[in-house]
């Protein structure tokens, strides 16, 4: 059992406010007044409640007077959620000021389940840890003034040890010998889970680690390998970079140098052909731009397309003789077809039932109970067959058809079953005429529901006809037989007007080609009048309707035209270039420039290496720019890898000595899982021969005791004794060897002691598959430092197996919670002045979670 969250509805100061808990350790810490007493009452009071009537304890009554609300006394309440082993979710709320509503609750099924747990008048949880308030208020319930209370309450806790002992059920040798097993087993083997601390888990992540850490030493060797040849690698690439650097400006120098030189040749060569300025061109030839007009619309003039069938008004005619489409469903409509399946399902249904009627048998009661359970099976199998149908109804979309056959199987498979049931042994002949008369009963019963269903399937039928327009005065079969019949005539008729859309679009398309004949008629007529009005407007005379002709003459004339107007547009665009060498220049400056550059291009020459070939290309300036970057880039890769390298090596492990860690943990493992064998197999053989009850359950909680003692005392103290009659506690002195007895030891290590048997008495005296979570108030007060931080690390180890709630004033309990504890298990609450959001959520968002 652990609790999810409690809710102060009114307790104390504490208004509508949550207290939200994790499953394993929690510690609730703040300063004075901040509510660390009021929540820990809150939570004691809403698992166990408080009794209906009289016979009160002090200790009751003082939290009674002490934790009423203060504002308004009599509306005094709180609820918590509850998780417990058999997966149940339950809400409790106590109404601890009228005692009347109070209730837990199944949060998964809403049942109110609080008859399991009732402890005088009121719901009490820890009915469920077979414990009841009193007994875990001793127990698990701890504050400071209260931690050797347990001793005060042995006389009243020995009926709780003796019903542990004897649910255990345990021979007192046996048991003995049981217990030192387990506690060794614990101590020298310990479980196998996240979060223990015995020797075989302690292995098992030793071998894990040692593995982990041999494959990372491993990999950081190989990695370190690899780093260093890439780095050789990297260097030898920047020495590449950099000669291809080199390379890349003297290509460039080279190049442009070439091209200077050719720019000037080129220029003088210019120069001589055009000593001045050539004319410039005329205006825009009207002229020309009309004979190439006429020439473009001759060539681009259409070819006539001859029509041939029918013409658009002979199809007009056709479509007029179609007939028109009907109006109305042409097939039977879905919700027509649905309803007629259903209503003959119905019917054979009922049919069914009616054809197996106990009448017929009801004399005959010498029949062997063979025909009887045959018939059954029969009906059996043809409820099956109907359940099917209406299954398949259902996966094809047919929902209310598929839910009345189902119904209608149901009914079957019902009276079958019973029909079945009904059917005795013949040799058992009492109560036969009663379970005739039941059978009769239940057929007739049966037969009014199938009655029923087929009555509604028509009713369906007759509104799915009605709807399609039907007449709703008909019988349903003949007014379903006369909508099929329409149907089909409106079918016919509709195949015979098909025809219409595709003479539709065929009036369409002939309605297009006509107008398209006519088109390309016009186009080649304008392309005539053009060819022969250009040929006129250039002085060509022109024969009658020889266009082919004119437009030849018009074709020579354009080329005429052309080759002097190339001829001086060359002689202009050459003039542009000149002038574009020259650049403002004049011809003598721009050949000094270029001896210039070849010079500057000669020595970088000279840098590369008579041995380098420099390749000259027009995209020299990318190339540079490339071989700039390249060399940027390889001194970064080539100073990054040599900082890896130097961080690399400074943090290397040796693989010697992580594969001899790992040999030594497989040992260690190896060792641990073979004691743990040899332990529970003596453990088996011990359980296999107990045979006596035990009684005493005292020497389990001596054991559970001495198991934590050394830890949590600092090894001071070694081992323990216990009194079952008062349940005090004697100890070992480690230094001296003296037995001592613990109430006359110091405050502190007394109270350490006792929350020890506190513990060992929550988890052996619950007698129930649950675990009781211990809910502790200051118990570090009056602990050393070094005690403390011992005591809270027991405690988180006694978290892995039930809930610890701690409430804390403590400074270094909060910090060692911040640094131990891991959410959502565990959780850390920090409560003040004004509880924080996420701390003590508000009523509705608890509400809703």
């Amino acid at each position: 059992m652990w609790i999810e969250r409690v809710i102060a509805r009114a307790f104390g100061p504490l208004q509508d406010e949550t207290l939200n808990l994790g499953e394993g350790m929690n510690v609730i810490g703040g300063p004075n007044e901040a509510g660390k007493t009021s929540w820990h009452a809150a939570t004691r009071l809403a698992l166990t409640g408080v009794r209906r009537g009289p016979g009160r304890t002090k200790e009751v009554a003082s939290v009674i007077d002490r934790h009423r609300p203060w504002d308004s006394p009599d509306h005094w309440e709180v609820e918590a959620r509850l998780h417990l082993e058999d997966g149940r979710t339950i809400d409790i709320s106590q109404d601890l000021a009228g005692k009347v509503a109070c209730r837990a609750r199944d949060v998964t099924l809403g049942d109110d389940v609080s008859s399991e747990i009732i402890n005088d008048g009121t719901p009490d949880a820890t009915r469920w840890l077979g414990l009841d308030r009193e007994s875990y208020s001793a127990v698990a319930a701890v504050s400071q003034a209260q931690i050797m209370a347990v001793a005060e309450s042995a006389s009243g806790l020995q009926d709780e040890m003796q019903r542990a002992a004897a649910t255990r059920g345990t021979d007192a040798t046996a048991a003995e010998a049981i217990e030192r097993l387990k506690a060794f087993r614990k101590e020298a083997v310990g479980a196998v889970r996240v979060g223990a601390t015995g020797p075989m888990w302690a292995a098992m992540r030793e071998q894990e680690a040692a593995d982990a850490a041999l494959v990372e030493a491993r990999r950081l060797h190989g990695e370190y390998l690899d780093r260093e040849a890439r780095l050789e690698a990297a260097a030898r690439e920047h020495l590449g970079a950099e000669r291809d650097l080199t390379v890349a400006e003297a290509a460039l120098a080279v190049r442009d140098a070439t091209q200077l030189s050719n720019r000037a040749q080129r220029a003088a060569e210019l120069a001589a052909t055009y000593p001045k300025a050539p004319a410039a061109l005329a205006t825009r030839d009207e002229l020309a731009d009309e004979v190439a007009g006429a020439l473009d619309s001759w060539r681009r003039r259409p070819a006539a397309v001859p029509l041939t069938g029918p013409s658009a008004r002979e199809l007009e005619q056709q479509l007029a003789a179609l007939p028109a489409i009907p109006e109305g469903d042409r097939r039977p409509d879905r919700s027509v077809t649905d309803a007629a399946r259903v209503l003959d399902l119905a019917e054979e249904g009922l049919r069914q039932h009616l054809d197996r009627s106990p009448a017929g048998g009801a004399l005959e009661v010498a029949a062997p109970p063979r025909t009887a359970s045959n018939q059954s099976i029969l009906s059996i199998l043809g409820a099956a067959g109907t359940a099917i149908a209406g299954v398949a109804l259902l996966a094809i979309g047919q929902v209310v058809a598929g839910i009345v056959v189902l119904g209608v199987a149901a009914a079957l498979g019902a009276w079958a079953v019973r029909a079945r049931t009904a059917s005795g042994s013949p040799q058992d002949e009492r109560g036969a005429a009663e379970r005739r008369a039941r059978a009769m009963s239940e057929w007739e019963a049966g037969a009014t529901r199938l009655r029923t269903v087929a009555q509604e399937a028509v009713e369906r039928l007759r509104a799915a006809l009605v709807a399609r327009g039907a007449s709703a005065d008909e019988e349903p079969r003949a007014a379903l037989a006369a909508y099929e019949t329409a149907c089909a005539g409106r079918e016919d008729l509709a195949r015979a007007a098909a025809g219409a859309d595709g003479l539709r679009r065929a009036i369409e398309a002939r309605h297009a080609a006509e107008d398209a004949a006519q088109r390309v008629e016009a186009a080649v007529t304008d392309a005539d009048a053009a060819i022969r009005a250009a040929a006129e407007h250039i002085g060509e005379a022109v024969d009658g309707g020889d266009t082919a002709s004119a437009a030849e003459l018009l074709v020579a004339w354009q080329r005429a035209r052309s080759e002097l107007a190339q001829a001086r547009e060359t002689a202009i665009r050459e003039w542009q270039e000149l002038q574009g060498l020259l650049a403002g220049g004049t011809l003598t400056e721009l050949q000094a420039e270029a001896e210039r550059r070849t010079q500057v291009a000669a020595r970088l020459a000279r840098r590369v290496g008579d041995d380098a070939v420099i390749p000259v290309a027009a995209d020299s300036e990318a190339a540079l720019a490339a071989a700039r970057a390249e060399a940027s880039r390889s001194k970064a890769v080539v100073d990054e890898l040599s900082g890896e390298l130097r961080l690399l090596a400074s943090t290397l492990a040796s693989v010697a000595e992580a594969e001899e860690r790992a040999d030594a943990a497989r040992t260690e493992l190896g060792r641990v899982q073979n004691l743990a064998a040899v332990i529970d197999e003596t453990l088996n053989l011990l359980e296999a021969a107990e045979r006596r009850v035990h009684r005493d359950v005292a020497p389990i909680l001596t054991a559970s005791v001495q198991r934590h003692l050394p830890a949590i005392t600092g090894g001071a103290y070694v081992e323990v004794g216990m009194n079952p009659r008062d349940l005090s506690v004697d100890v070992k002195e480690a230094r001296t060897g003296q037995w001592r007895d613990a109430r006359l030891l110091s405050e502190g290590t007394r109270e350490q002691i006792y929350l020890l048997l506190r513990v060992a008495m929550a988890e052996h005296l619950v007698t129930t598959d649950e675990s009781a979570p211990l809910l502790l108030d200051e118990v570090t007060a009056q602990s050393d430092p070094e005690r403390k931080l011992r005591m809270l690390d027991v405690l988180h180890a006694l978290s892995a197996d039930r809930q610890i709630v701690l409430f804390s004033h403590d400074a270094e309990v909060m910090e060692w919670a911040a640094l131990s504890l891991r959410e959502p298990r565990d959780r850390l609450v920090r409560l003040g002045a004004a509880t924080p959001a996420e701390n003590a959520a508000p009523l509705a968002e608890a509400a809703i979670g």
